[in-house]
């Protein structure tokens, strides 16, 4: 596999502080080294050897260029600030004043989010609440928790309970975190709601942009491949790499990539499933993606939002929408709705349609092609819900006497349309497209024998 970083070791120069020197002690450690051994990628199934790692070094698929293991310059100590940061900003971002309006004379209070998630609870908008709840609320919260749990057990070296099973879930739990989405949902409102009264800012506006950026970081600081390696190290009677002698009976588990026995239903490392191919993998993809694109029928021709002032009342789908924000010139406004609601749903439905079928059928683009179109769709999945968090800003904003937002029906099924194509995509095995790759030359071979 290809090799990245720099040297995990340094000299310590004679006339350096105390400070330093343990500085530097503390940060270069061999416990947090990786010994050379073999995986298998979890994105095309080459097998890859690996050399020994180090801190500042990561590896990839020569195959693919998938990510197989990376470990952090620092990686028990800077966790460890990381999410005590997370945690302190976390506190302030849903207690201080986050935004304000002024429009016509009739000041908004100011609202932080905390008021945003009690104004969705008490006017019944009991589905987009829980969404929030979820979404910026609960999901980072629980990040922030398992996070700390996992590397409190790895900077002081002690094996706690269930550290497998928070971990799996914390890695798994990663792409729900939509703190960042949010914070560009609130800068798409600001443009709108600026347009006709005044918007005030309060420090939480600073301070979500640094939590988002923190979750993004910690997310990034996860690597499952030496996270496992190093919590099963804490059981000193576990030996990790005891199948390594027997390659050809081991099945290399998804989540951790370490090899295990194939007669095991389930991985000794992390506690995960074990299949050579994740079962059914394709038809639970593609009724998930059915089911996607049937909502989307209802979410595109119910309406979205509904705007009430003293001249007018708007009732608006997403189509109506965008050509309203248009004509009244919030173009950029209706660049990004139309990016995210329309645009990206549907490109997403058809590169798995595209997918589904190459790993199904026949490949219609090259596998590496596929792989990358498979990782893009796991990356824009989350950013359609700018949409709904938009709606959910402008509700809690507009309500005055002057006017008010109300979400409409198609929010819901909006909603639903956004978690289905990312499920649709997690369920989806990427290894069996690679595996039609690997079968064209002895098609092409059996061919030209006959």
């Amino acid at each position: 596999g290809r090799c990245r970083g720099g040297s995990v070791t340094g000299r310590i120069m004679i006339n350096r502080h105390v400070w330093q020197r343990w500085w530097r002690y503390k940060r270069y450690l061999n416990i947090a080294n990786l010994p050379a051994h073999d995986v298998a990628c979890p994105c095309c199934g080459i097998q890859v050897s690996l050399p020994d790692l180090g801190q500042t070094q990561r590896a990839d698929c020569p195959q693919c260029g998938q990510l197989l293991v990376k470990i952090q310059s620092n990686p028990f100590v800077a966790p460890l600030a990381f999410v005590t940061a997370g945690w302190i900003l976390m506190l302030l971002v849903g207690t201080q004043f986050y935004l304000g309006m002024d429009m016509m004379g009739v000041v908004s209070e100011h609202l932080s989010l905390i008021d945003v998630f009690d104004n969705l609870r008490r006017h019944e908008y009991g589905f987009l609440a829980t969404v929030m709840l979820l979404l910026v609320f609960f999901t980072p919260v629980l990040f922030l928790s398992m996070f700390m749990y996992v590397h409190i057990a790895l900077y002081r070296q002690v094996k706690l309970p269930f550290l497998n099973t928070v971990t799996r879930h914390m890695i798994r739990i990663k792409p729900w975190l939509m703190v960042d989405v949010f914070f560009i949902a609130t800068l798409v409102s600001i443009v709108k709601i600026a347009a006709i009264s005044e918007v005030s800012f309060g420090p939480a506006f600073v301070l979500i942009f640094a939590y988002a950026v923190i979750l993004i970081h910690m997310g990034q600081m996860v690597n499952p491949h030496w996270l496992f390696y190093q919590l099963a190290k804490l059981d000193p009677e576990h030996k990790v790499f005891e199948h390594i002698k027997h390659k050809h009976h081991c099945i290399s588990c998804t989540r951790c990539l370490y090899d295990q026995p194939a007669t095991q239903d389930e991985c000794d490392i992390c506690g995960a499933s074990l299949y050579q191919r994740r079962p059914y993998s394709i038809q639970q993809s593609l009724a998930i993606l059915i089911a996607a694109c049937i909502l989307f029928i209802p979410s595109n021709i119910y309406t979205m939002m509904r705007t009430e002032s003293l001249t007018a009342d708007v009732q608006s789908n997403v189509i109506d929408g965008i050509f309203i924000l248009w004509n009244e010139n919030d173009r950029l406004v209706a660049v990004i709705i139309f990016v995210a609601s329309l645009m990206i749903p549907v490109a997403k439905i058809i590169m798995m349609g595209i997918l589904l079928y190459s790993a199904k059928y026949k490949l219609l683009l090259p596998a590496k092609i596929l792989s990358k179109m498979y990782h893009f769709v796991e990356f824009i999945g989350r950013w359609s819900m700018i949409d709904i968090f938009v709606i959910i800003i402008l509700m809690a904003m507009y309500r005055t006497n002057v006017a008010q937002v109300t979400p409409g029906l198609a929010s819901i099924y909006f909603t639903f349309v956004v978690f289905a194509t990312m499920v649709s995509a997690e369920l989806l095995d990427i290894r069996l497209i690679w595996d039609k790759q690997r079968q064209l030359p002895v098609a092409g071979e059996q061919h030209e024998r006959a």
